[in-house]
């Protein structure tokens, strides 16, 4: 029984999230429990845990007294800021990690650039349910991957709270413009420069990356201006 209600628990998450990514509740949208669950035909139980859940991934917000609510997106400076901070963290991580990283670190690394790889070539990306959501967990499990190889957890703690690939994720609701190709390829420069054990170009090449998706994010910012018009992103 208990496991029926996690399974179930665990499906209302999914659900709630895919709609949230891909803006069918939008940000800012006051999502209300029991409306929730009469339209996912389940007790408001679990779509309680699924808002908790999704609350800790910084999705949605709680007021007391007023409820839940979609979070707004970042706004263009917040996204710089979230940049600068990934690559104060990631940088320094390339560097120890081109120095530490072990075989099975490496051969984690390169399995899951395949993976994307493969991803990218096979699966035509449509909304976060149909494509994304798949190479967005890859992705993010590549650059955990890579800052847990360079032997420091508090890095690694301080870089999962930021939450990086689902902020990120919510500006590619037009999906389809993903460059997922080019992703892979800067991808590939980083796992060369760790298989070299190359400090200096391990550090460039999350530089560059890292530059690089923040240029993709700032264009889908410029171009779909309303993508969360009520937070000024674009302006």
């Amino acid at each position: 029984m208990a496991e029926q209600k996690t399974v179930l628990a665990d499906a209302v998450y999914e659900r709630l999230k895919a709609r949230i990514m891909d803006q069918i509740y939008p940000p800012r949208e006051r999502l209300n429990i029991d409306a929730l669950a009469i339209d996912l035909a389940v007790s408001p139980t679990p779509v309680r845990e699924a808002l908790a859940r999704l609350s800790a991934e910084r999705l949605v917000t709680f007021e007391a007294f007023k409820g839940y609510r979609v979070s707004p997106l970042l706004t263009p400076t917040q996204v710089a800021d979230l940049m600068h901070a990934r690559r104060l963290l990631e940088v320094d991580a390339a560097r120890l990690a081109a120095r530490r990283i072990r075989v099975p670190d490496l051969i984690m690394v390169e399995k899951l650039l395949q993976q994307i790889l493969d991803e990218s070539a096979s699966v035509e990306v449509g909304s976060w349910s149909h494509g994304y959501r798949q190479f967005n967990q890859l992705d993010k499990q590549f650059h955990e991957t890579i800052v847990g190889a360079a032997g420091n957890q508090f890095l690694l703690d301080a870089y999962r709270s930021l939450n990086v690939h689902i902020e990120l994720g919510r500006f590619y609701r037009v999906f389809r413009e993903m460059d997922q190709q080019q992703t892979c390829v800067e991808h590939a420069a980083i796992v060369q420069a760790l298989r070299d054990h190359d400090v200096e170009q391990a550090a460039t090449a999350v530089e560059s990356h890292l530059r690089a998706t923040e240029a993709r994010v700032f264009r889908l910012i410029e171009k779909y201006p309303h993508l969360d018009s009520a937070n000024g992103a674009g302006q």
